[in-house]
């Protein structure tokens, strides 16, 4: 029989147990208890009947269709269904990866096909595998490609800002403003309620991070000023707009939908190496060790889980600091 359980950070219940020998743990996609048993009697029954895929037999869309559920926000999934569509889990290995390397992305760096291929790729076996009970074979991703950490010096981020006040969309330029003084990825920045933002004690609340857990970011003097007169902090709702008025798209790749402003004001603002909406993020994170050398609070105010902040003790300089601070961004927690 299967019983239903609960795993960490996920809001379902999952059955677990054995069916003919052979272990399962698959999401009931059920939130409460008395949903989730009836859910485990009946994968249980379709599954002793072999009504459901699964062991090496599941499909690669079966799989895919399974880690949605799991992660509706995960991206570059859809070329990848579409390249193996008609494939069982099984069929995958080290040369199925490489011919789809090829087709998918044949001029892309590996580093590009490390992470829009192989790793989505490796999390789908990963889950499929748990659900339907079966080994996964071990799959090299390719190696080397590694780019450098790319950041704005101070005057370069004042030209972009600069440029960025003439675009017609008042909004935008404030967002940049954040960015760079606070590090938050963009999907955070977007998602931003008037409701999660204090003005008056400095702070916001990121409650949807990419990692899931919620964080206090303390505002810096610049970023306070250039949002106060936002219309949206008083009328409530998303903080920030489209030039219609509109919020914008939440979820997924979220950053494209300012790509070809901020690349126009880049171009404007004569940066010559190549600057997008994340980079606004490695700045303040090499800004912000380079002026207080506080690894603790730079982890845990960029929301790091992982140990990426750790490249950013090896760039940032003193002088670096020094000049963001004159130049009005300051991140000393003695103001």
């Amino acid at each position: 029989m299967l019983k239903p359980v609960k795993r960490p950070k996920s809001p379902y219940y999952y059955a677990r147990g054995t069916i003919n020998g052979k272990r399962v743990e698959v999401s009931t996609e059920c939130t409460t208890l008395p949903e989730a048993r009836k859910a485990c009697a009946r994968i249980y029954a379709e599954r002793a009947a072999g009504g459901v895929e699964q062991g090496p037999s599941m499909s690669f869309e079966t799989a895919l269709r399974i880690y949605e559920r799991e992660k509706p926000s995960a991206r570059f999934l859809e070329p990848i269904s579409a390249h193996f569509r008609g494939t069982l889990v099984s069929e995958i290995n080290g040369a199925v990866m490489r011919h789809a390397a090829n087709a998918l992305y044949p001029s892309a760096s590996p580093a590009t096909v490390r992470r829009q291929l192989y790793t989505p790729v490796k999390a789908i076996l990963n889950m499929a595998s748990e659900d339907g009970g079966f080994p996964i074979p071990r799959i090299k991703s390719p190696s080397g490609g590694n780019s450098r950490t790319v950041f704005m010096v101070p005057d370069e981020a004042e030209r972009l800002l600069a440029a960025l006040q003439s675009n017609a969309n008042p909004y935008v330029h404030v967002l940049v403003t954040l960015l760079i003084g606070q590090g938050v990825r963009m999907s955070e920045a977007l998602a931003l309620q008037a409701s999660d933002v204090s003005l008056n004690h400095g702070f916001i609340i990121i409650g949807k991070s990419k990692n899931t857990h919620e964080r206090r970011i303390t505002l810096i003097p610049r970023v306070i000023e250039t949002m106060r007169d936002l219309p949206t902090l008083k009328a409530g709702g998303t903080v920030f707009r489209r030039k219609d008025g509109k919020a914008f798209r939440q979820g997924s790749a979220s950053g494209g939908q300012i790509a070809k402003v901020f690349a126009t004001a880049v171009k404007a603002a004569k940066i010559e190496k190549k600057v997008t909406p994340h980079t606004c993020r490695h700045t303040w994170a090499t800004w912000f060790y380079a002026q207080t050398k506080d690894v603790r609070r730079l982890q845990d105010e960029g929301g790091w889980r992982s140990g990426e902040w750790q490249r950013y003790t090896k760039i940032g300089t003193p002088g670096l600091g020094r000049d963001a601070m004159k130049a009005g961004w300051d991140f000393t927690e003695s103001r």
